[in-house]
């Protein structure tokens, strides 16, 4: 199953978005001049001036045209704006945010369960959200990795079993991976704007009846404002007829992939079948919420009551089960009604995305700001901030130690600084190199920060990390991996527009990342050459030397400029820029930790999984 080639496809239904919202705002132009003719027409008999004075003149049609065309595009920007992250549908669906500390039995089985999703499929644990809905539904949105958020409803969290959260689960987080979320952020802003002109019409004929008239004239202009407010509503329908129907066009198809996905990711089609049976059976996939219609294209099932399945936003259950279970004997399943045990947190040393690292310039030169645990932080995030100072601190020179302490009680305070002490003894019991799985489950907490308790803790981490005077390549990784997924959640990082579809045409940019891959663990020029070569070669990228500056003991600003660039590919070109860089580190037939963890951060930085690859190894 090729997740590069359908990220492409998602991309290029771009133009089919794009042709279909073309096509309604078309067609509701022309409805709404229709429309305005007939006003005017009538408004003329009631006026008595008969049929002969009615004019509607090829300038008035053109501009009711261009009004509405605007009206409707600044819609969609709007519904765009509003819409920046992940966390916005939800908070627009009402979803609240689960958190560790204070969740039940069956929230913490989900926290679980999307934190194991996350870490066998090479990602940062997204945060998750609760819809207070008793229907068994799901969705993922965002615009990459690093912003998707998963949010499930209390009926699923209540009815489902473990095994069939992890296939609910799993199918969102193939949502993510495929680049259906950008697409559906992008389909509910075109839904706006095409509904937008409805929306003004209830707008219109809400202030018309808080008014009152006593003139016989101004009772007419009344009605008569009324009657363009109800006939703007009409027009809303037919938008509601097209929004539907892009909706259905866009959407079905990519359930079915979801569905495949989810059981080559956990390797068993009991899960995933077995919700959808659950639904069948009596709890059903209706959301509630005040905003599930406009973004039933995110659901894992069916949001709405529908009467005819060519709105349907999903295929029928009955054609998902079958594609999963072919032998299928049509029985569904009740919800279950005992509790599921949980389950102590996976651990597992396959996965680790990550994210980017530009040296910040002046680390100190910020005021003091003292960190406390106020209302905005949790006691979750005081004490995650904590490890991952302690997991810096560990990674560091020891000569260095006394000056990273006092770096952190200076910029963050008492607390902190006691904490993270407590954090590093503990840490000391295990391995001086933590796995970058530990930073990820660390991120959903540090989300918590505020925005100022963010900025602060970022430069606090550059400042320990050049306390010993050297950035080595693991810090590096550690780094870029909190300020990308951080970095997205707190607006400092935004998402990247596909500007080079060639790999070719960044050639220069991957024969930097590839040097520094090549001499990720080896020492010896030749056999960092031979790698180097190997790795460009497959690629096929445009023949040039390799600088041998470009390798951790000297400056990573290289490696920070190239995959600014980088990040602007399309997905092929990623999959081929990964792929090179696999066969780069297997060369040798040895992969150091310095490769593994390397590739695995400029892969996050990429926003391409590890858990895309086969069974999510490197170099193997």
């Amino acid at each position: 199953m090729d997740f590069f080639r359908h990220q492409e496809q998602a991309r290029r239904k771009t133009w089919l978005l794009i042709l279909l919202f073309s096509l309604a705002v078309a067609a509701i132009t022309v409805i709404l001049n229709l429309f305005l003719m007939l006003t005017i027409f009538v408004i003329g008999k009631v006026q008595g001036t008969g049929p002969l004075t009615f004019s509607y003149s090829i300038e008035t049609w053109l501009t009711v045209t261009a009004v509405s065309i605007g009206v409707i595009l600044l819609g969609s920007l709007y519904r765009q704006m509003s819409l920046g992250r992940g966390a916005d549908v939800a908070d627009a669906l009402g979803a609240r945010r689960l958190l560790a500390d204070n969740a039940s039995q069956d929230e913490r089985v989900l926290l679980n369960v999307v934190e194991e999703m996350a870490i066998a499929s090479g990602m940062p644990v997204p945060d998750v959200y609760l819809l207070d809905d008793p229907g068994i539904n799901a969705f993922a949105a965002g615009y990459q990795p690093s912003d998707a958020v998963i949010g499930i409803t209390r009926g699923a969290v209540e009815g489902l079993t473990r095994e069939q959260l992890q296939g609910v689960i799993a199918h969102e987080f193939s949502h993510i991976f495929n680049g259906d979320m950008r697409m559906n952020m992008r389909i509910t802003a075109v839904l706006y704007g095409i509904l937008f002109i409805g929306i003004a019409g209830r707008m219109l004929l809400s202030s018309r009846r808080s008014l009152r008239f006593s003139r016989r004239r101004d009772a007419r202009i009344d009605i008569a404002v009324m009657g363009m407010g109800a006939g703007l509503m009409l027009i809303g329908f037919s938008g509601d007829f097209f929004g539907r129907m892009i909706q259905a066009a866009v959407s079905r198809q990519r359930e079915f992939l979801a569905d495949a996905s989810a059981v080559r990711f956990t390797r068993n089609p009991q899960g995933i079948s077995g919700a959808l049976k659950v639904i069948g059976h009596s709890a059903g996939s209706r959301v509630h919420a005040a905003h599930a219609a406009e973004m039933s294209h995110f659901f894992f099932g069916q949001a709405l009551h529908i009467k005819m399945q060519m709105f349907a936003t999903h295929p029928p259950l009955d054609e998902r089960i079958g594609r999963i279970e072919p032998g299928w004997n049509g029985y569904y399943l009740p919800p279950r009604t005992r509790p599921v045990v949980v389950n102590a947190p996976v651990e597992d040393n396959t996965a680790a995305e990550a994210s980017a690292f530009i040296p910040a310039a002046a680390a100190f030169a910020q005021p003091v700001f003292e960190l406390e645990k106020t209302e905005s932080e949790t006691s979750d995030a005081f004490e995650a901030q904590a490890e991952l100072l302690a997991i810096f601190m560990l990674a560091g020179d020891t000569s260095a130690e006394k000056k990273q302490q006092d770096i952190i009680f200076a910029q963050l305070g008492d607390q902190v600084f006691r904490e993270s002490l407590r954090q590093l003894n503990a840490l000391r019991r295990g391995p001086a190199r933590r796995p970058l799985h530990d930073i990820e489950k660390l991120l959903p907490a540090l989300r918590g920060l505020s925005r100022n308790q963010y900025d602060n803790l970022n430069r606090t981490l550059v400042a320990v990390a050049r306390a010993d005077g050297h950035i080595s390549l693991y810090e590096w990784c550690l780094y870029r991996l909190v300020l990308q997924y951080l970095g997205v959640h707190f607006g400092t990082v935004t998402p990247a527009s596909v500007r080079h579809t060639s790999a070719r045409s960044v050639s220069d940019e991957v024969a930097v990342v590839m040097s520094y891959v090549a001499a990720a663990g080896h020492n010896e020029a030749n056999v960092i050459e031979r790698a180097w070569q190997a790795g460009m070669m497959n690629g096929r990228f445009l023949k040039r030397q390799r600088n041998p500056e470009h390798h951790s003991g000297q400056s990573l600003k290289p490696l920070n400029v190239a995959l600014t660039r980088l990040v602007r590919c399309a997905p092929e070109v990623k999959k081929t820029i990964i792929t090179a860089l696999h066969v780069c580190a297997a060369h040798d037939h040895h992969l150091t930790q310095d490769e593994e963890d390397l590739i695995r951060v400029i892969a996050a930085i990429l926003e391409t999984p590890v858990g895309i690859f086969e069974d999510g190894k490197i170099g193997r």
